[in-house]
């Protein structure tokens, strides 16, 4: 079964516990953590879903050998409810970016149109 998923994507945000404070409330939903290079551009590095995406970008800051320890990050987040097609539009996250810091692709039996910009 396809669907088409049109996200309203946040602006990009500090991945600073100022910057996770405007997640008002728990957000369940899909999120992308981008790091800033050299070149002053922020590239996605990692990406996730979540039933609370507050919850768990503090996980990932709190983590001893967090590859979140130097460098300057920021995070997008899409709310979107139902696992199924939050891991389907992760899926499709992966393919896109295929981010450095996720292990491997998420599985989904979803195929998902999505807005990922």
């Amino acid at each position: 079964m396809n669907y088409d998923i049109n996200l309203v994507w946040s602006t990009l945000v500090p991945l600073t516990p100022e910057g996770m404070d405007r997640l008002n409330g728990i957000v369940e939903g899909v999120f992308r953590i981008s790091k800033k290079e050299s070149d002053g551009k922020f590239y996605v590095i990692f990406i996730g879903s979540a039933t609370d995406i507050k919850n768990e970008l503090s996980l990932l800051l709190s983590k001893e050998d967090s590859f979140l320890k130097q460098g300057e990050f920021s995070f997008r987040y899409a709310p979107i409810k139902g696992d199924e097609k939050r891991k389907a539009v992760e899926k499709q996250m992966y393919k896109q970016y295929v981010p450095q810091y996720n292990p491997k692709e998420p599985i989904s039996p979803l195929e998902v149109k999505v807005n990922l910009n």
